[in-house]
């Protein structure tokens, strides 16, 4: 069994197979969403990575809204063709892609449990099952697959669309950390708010001569 984790933002490089993926779920606190590393979550080792390395400027596509008198209801769109298809990027379900109307995401299915639209890989076409005139964007995704054979969910504290992703590298390849002649560290704060780095601290063993 298998795991697709999809996200908007690129996969972090350093990323790799055989990777062990974890979850937590965040709380707000004094300003940033924070988590308890007791309540680290092991889904299992990664073991697929699609970057999406020939999309970078063509992940979108817009299908511009149609006069007020008609509707996108059963409206069929098709995914073939350049430049998603020559790339071998056509979404293989819909974990792939994301789809919003008017700048709103729509989700796959309601409240209700019924669908707001369905995808056929065979066709390459993704069919709307909702009324709407306003614009429609499809984009792909960044994804990656984990193999769940040891994953058991709890009863709280459960993997969803809000969860934090992070992983950990394997220590059997990595056992020293970091390995190589050089290494470069960036540190970003995604805050609009004052922060203070008070200190930062580093490893270093010598693994070859």
């Amino acid at each position: 069994m298998a795991i697709k984790l999809s996200f908007e933002q690129q996969i972090n490089t350093s990323a790799k197979i055989n990777d062990l993926a974890y979850y937590t779920n965040t709380l707000p606190e004094g300003g940033y969403n924070t988590s308890d590393l007791d309540d680290l979550v092991l889904i299992g080792p990664i073991t697929q990575i699609n970057r999406r390395p020939l999309l970078e400027t063509s992940l979108t596509k817009l299908f511009p809204g149609q006069a007020i008198t008609t509707s996108y209801l059963g409206k069929v769109f098709d995914f073939s063709g350049y430049p998603w298809e020559d790339s071998n990027d056509i979404p293989l379900d819909t974990q792939e892609f994301s789809v919003t109307v008017d700048d709103v995401l729509l989700p796959e299915f309601d409240s209700t449990g019924a669908s707001n639209y369905t995808y056929s890989f065979s066709d390459k076409e993704l069919t709307l099952t909702v009324g709407t005139d306003k614009d429609v964007v499809v984009r792909l995704l960044y994804t990656i697959l984990i193999d769940d054979t040891n994953f058991t969910s709890p009863l709280f504290n459960i993997l969803d669309d809000e969860s934090f992703i992070m992983f950990k590298k394997n220590e059997k390849i990595n056992s020293t950390g970091l390995k190589g002649y050089y290494t470069e560290v960036k540190f970003e704060n995604n805050s609009a708010e004052k922060a203070e780095l008070f200190a930062v601290s580093s490893e270093v063993s010598q693994s070859s001569k």
